[in-house]
């Protein structure tokens, strides 16, 4: 090793009883060399820790820890760690060589999977973050690049890697204690980013945000600059694959936007369960492993955000009368680089959270990090996801408690949700009106597409909200009403795409015979802005 440049170690050189054979890669956590165990002349991709990383006293006492708990993980999803030390000052680890690649190399070659093998791998990925989130740890950095590939051609066996990053966080939030959160921007959860505690479901946030670049070859939010992605990762609807690639069908459109929801309790309990779900999906299958959580001591959920046992029907009586529907928030001009075809609304039942973004945002410096790698990597490989530790504004923004999942809303509160949704939708349909005049939108893919976008967009809300037991048979006969309207519009933008005229005008005569049962089902509920027609 050259004084003063600790990265460097030549062939045949030694460290910690190691041999080196060649280096491998480097990135802002560490730099990664192909080496030998002298003895079992077993070869290893040993880790060394950036120095910059070591010298925090926090992160050297965690890492001593975590390793000591990674070593112990036994799964085949998961790369073996064979030991955890420091040598001449330098905190490292050795860790299983996969002779393959990773899947960030694969994605920059092919662009994206086929469906079929993007779930079988996300299933993988999914089991073995749920043997990590079973021993207690986060990964906290789930992207391509931490996903080792090996096995042969059409059979490719995943590998979820490097723990140079995996936290284990007892109550401390997404942030480390200098200010900063460790993680890839286009796959970090909201909680990471606004400094709240954080659990496993982040992992399962990444997990859907992975599911997504796989199936369409782009990140779910490809924003221009850090701080329009960040947002968007607070505020924006999870994308739709479908509306990317019309092979991937509508249900995995439903799992992503369930994995990637704002708020925790609100996704899969488990990793695994978003790999399970991700596959019925695909086949049709029903999904035969009941959801269940099976994270312990850091990585499990709170008490009051632990999975809810089935709740019984809410008694009629305990509804509370319609009251009017809260304002909704007036959509906001778009920030930075727009995908194909796509409608920025940010949600009105998260503008507390819009508020706190902006907080975020304000206070953050952009000091690149990323995991470290290179040919073969056993810790990810130096292609372009990139990863940052940001430095946050301390304070705290306040925000309302989600509502524990067990109990449904009151008639009220789904009166001010739905109407809320509503009014985001014709904002955009509105909108989109503006945009085609004159009836020039008749059999245009663009306007197909941003209907499309707003039906996709509104209904996995609709889907989500847990109606009174007084009104939940007529609630979803509305939102059945508002997925017919889905498929419809799926309809006129297949026939836009085709150029069929006379399908797309049946398409659209569809949706809008079904405009007369959608408004007095919602007059029926007691909403407002639903009842009415957006143009």
């Amino acid at each position: 090793m050259v004084e003063g440049d600790w990265t460097e170690l030549a062939g045949g050189e030694e460290f910690a009883g190691y041999r080196i054979e060649r280096r491998l890669g480097r990135g802002g956590m560490g730099i990664l060399y192909l080496a030998v165990e002298p003895g079992l002349e077993r070869r290893v991709a040993l880790k060394l820790i950036a120095p910059e990383a070591a010298a925090d006293e926090v992160f050297a006492k965690r890492f001593a820890e975590e390793s000591r708990i990674a070593a112990s993980i036994e799964h085949p999803n998961v790369v073996p760690i064979y030991a955890a030390g420091e040598e001449r000052g330098v905190p490292y680890i050795a860790m299983r060589y996969v002779a393959g690649s990773d899947l960030g190399r694969r994605l920059s070659t092919e662009g994206r999977l086929g469906p079929e093998e993007a779930v079988g791998l996300i299933a993988q990925i999914g089991n073995g973050l749920d043997a990590i989130h079973a021993a207690g740890l986060i990964h906290r950095d789930v992207k391509p690049a931490n996903v080792l590939l090996a096995g042969g051609e059409g059979e490719p066996h995943a590998y979820i890697t490097d723990f140079g990053v995996a936290r284990n966080v007892a109550t401390e939030s997404g942030l480390t204690q200098t200010g900063r959160f460790v993680g890839t921007l286009d796959y970090v959860a909201p909680e990471q980013i606004s400094g709240e505690t954080i659990d496993a479901r982040v992992d399962v946030y990444a997990l859907g945000c992975l599911l997504f670049k796989l199936l369409t070859g782009q990140v779910p939010f490809p924003r221009e600059g850090e701080a329009a992605r960040l947002y968007a990762h607070l505020n924006d609807p999870p994308p739709a694959p479908s509306l990317y690639v019309p092979e991937v069908g509508m249900g995995l459109d439903d799992v992503i936007a369930r994995a990637m929801s704002k708020q925790p309790g609100d996704r899969y309990p488990s990793a695994g369960d978003l790999g399970r779900a991700a596959q019925a999906a695909l086949t049709g299958a029903p999904v035969s492993v009941p959801e269940r959580t099976v994270a312990t001591g850091a990585a499990a959920a709170g008490e009051a955000d632990s999975v809810p046992a089935p709740r019984p029907p809410a008694p009629a009586e305990d509804d509370e009368p319609p009251t009017p529907p809260t304002a909704a928030v007036p959509p906001t001009e778009p920030t930075g680089q727009e995908p194909p075809g796509s409608v920025r609304r940010p949600p009105a039942a998260i503008a507390g959270i819009a508020l706190a973004a902006l907080v975020v945002v304000a206070g953050i410096a952009f000091a690149l990090i990323s995991s470290g790698g290179g040919d073969n990597s056993s810790a990810g490989s130096g292609t372009p996801d990139t990863t940052a530790a940001k430095d946050v504004t301390s304070g705290e923004s306040e925000q309302p408690k989600a509502k524990p999942k067990s109990q449904p809303l009151t008639r009220a509160e789904l009166i001010a949700k739905g109407d809320a949704i509503c009014a985001d939708s014709q904002a955009a349909f509105k909108e989109a009106h503006e945009v085609f005049p004159n009836g020039e939108e008749e059999a245009n893919v663009a306007y197909s597409k941003q209907l499309t976008e707003i039906s996709g967009t509104a209904n996995p809300r609709f889907r989500a909200l847990d109606a009174p037991a007084s009104i939940r048979a007529t609630y979803r006969e509305y939102v059945e009403a508002q997925e017919r309207v889905g498929a419809y519009d799926q309809e006129a933008l297949a026939a836009a795409r085709q150029g069929d005229l006379s399908a797309y005008l049946a398409a659209r005569e569809k949706r809008d015979n079904e405009a007369g049962q959608r408004y007095n089902l919602a007059r029926a509920i007691g909403f407002e802005s639903c009842s009415a027609s957006p143009s």
